[in-house]
């Protein structure tokens, strides 16, 4: 199983114009190979078998003698840079080749070049990098030094990087890349990992959570408890959107490219950048805190965003608030990709559940009622079962892996008490416990 560490760069202002030298090699490289396999294409009027990896590969010495600008990177570097030219060209192969079969129109376009105002990401596959401490010792091409006899020679070219916040990081490294973002160089670290495993068979513990906007989890055990897991989501969005807005209203009221549009736009970037880190580290948590249970499968529920988009024109500005909460500001796919990958290295398993009319069928008889999404209390008319709707909901998904299972399903009555999930600014969790029923 692999595994990405990202970690801050700290690099020397002679660093910095070095990181940035490879960056603009590599964007000559790239934009070179990819003009002779465009003027390949345009030559042969794409009826001819595109040029391969292989073939650029072989001429890479000879494109080091006539630029020497490439000596600057290391060769795995630079042999990273001409897969990413094949890729991208395969992938425009594909688009034109099923669109050529399926008689659609014709609208893939091969791939274009690369900007040198913008940051190159280096790839380091396998060598040219190790970690000393608290410095990332990065590769360059090769360089010319002469001995203390004076004889010249030539060795491999290396810069020491300092890690920012340095902590334990893993030893066995199987590649990194380093990139620019918003003014912070970055080093993605990719190492490998061996999954947990059971130390002893015993009966496996099954929780099933239904996914809210409002309540970001709400889940039932096989073992008659009711969870709720709050997080600070909500808040961050509701401020962060706030002072988007704010800043995005004078925006919009400046000239493009003014000093005060400048600010303003450096101000807009600085939001975006604060309101992801606050939801991310928010999701993380979370993910942690399920992983780190005592319930060897969790079942997370898979909505469909667009069946839950509100276009009733009674609501007017109502509509614009639920959608802007249930495509911008719920980061539900995000939430599975880290719980999926925080399971999987601690032996465990995550299930994405079919959220079908598991808000609409009664977890004790089977009845289905239509609700409105203000009504939070489902009460059957058929047995007469009062629930909280999320709770319904929950058992719903619980007992449909449990029949998967062959296990027998659970009921209502089963459960007594709810575990509540609190999360503060701070970072810490509350437990709290609440009769039901």
């Amino acid at each position: 199983m692999l595994l990405t560490e990202k970690v801050v760069l700290s690099p020397t202002p002679k660093q910095e114009q070095w990181l940035w030298q490879m960056s603009m090699a590599a964007t000559e490289l790239y934009n070179i190979a990819l003009q002779q396999r465009r003027w390949h294409f345009y030559r042969h009027h794409g009826t001819a078998q595109s040029l391969s990896y292989t073939y650029q590969n072989s001429q890479l010495v000879e494109l080091k003698k006539a630029f020497p600008c490439f000596n600057q990177l290391y060769s795995l570097v630079a042999q990273e840079v001409l897969r990413l030219v094949n890729k991208d060209y395969r992938s425009f192969w594909g688009r034109l080749k099923n669109q050529r079969l399926n008689g659609d129109e014709v609208t893939a376009r091969p791939p274009w070049f690369k900007s040198a105002l913008k940051y190159f990401t280096l790839p380091y596959i396998q060598s040219g990098f190790e970690l000393d401490d608290e410095y990332l010792v990065v590769s360059g091409g090769m360089e010319s030094y002469k001995t203390s006899k004076g004889k010249t020679k030539r060795r491999q070219y290396k810069e020491r990087i300092k890690i920012e916040g340095y902590r334990n990081l893993p030893d066995n490294i199987h590649s990194l890349t380093i990139s620019y973002e918003k003014g912070k160089y970055y080093a993605n670290l990719v190492y490998e990992i061996t999954p947990a495993k059971l130390g002893s068979e015993r009966p496996l513990k099954v929780v099933a959570f239904d996914p809210g906007v409002k309540t970001f989890l709400t889940g039932a055990t096989d073992s008659g408890c009711l969870i709720e897991v709050h997080s600070t989501v909500n808040r961050s969005t509701r401020y962060f959107d706030k002072e988007i807005d704010l800043v995005k209203s004078k925006l919009d009221r400046c000239k493009k490219g003014s000093r005060r549009w400048k600010r303003l736009k450096k101000a807009l970037s600085t939001l975006y950048q604060r309101r992801a880190g606050q939801i991310n580290g928010t999701l993380h948590a979370t993910a942690k805190l399920l992983a780190n249970s005592r319930h060897d499968i969790i079942s997370v529920g898979s909505p469909n965003k667009l069946g839950m988009v509100s276009s009733d024109p009674a609501k007017g500005k109502g509509n614009q608030r639920i959608n802007r909460a249930v495509q911008n500001n719920w980061p539900h796919k995000k939430f599975l990709g880290y719980l999926g990958y925080k399971t999987e290295s601690r032996g465990k398993y995550t299930h994405k559940a079919d959220e079908r009319y598991s808000t609409q069928t009664c977890s004790n008889c089977g009845n289905r009622q239509k609700l409105k999404p203000t009504i939070r209390t489902y009460k059957c008319p058929k047995c007469t079962m009062v629930l909280g709707r999320d709770d319904n909901a929950a058992i719903n998904l619980l007992n449909n892996l449990l029949t998967s299972f062959y296990r027998p399903k659970v009921n209502y009555r089963d459960y007594r008490k709810k575990k509540i999930y609190s999360r503060t600014l701070s970072g810490q969790w509350y437990v709290a416990y609440k009769k039901v029923g």
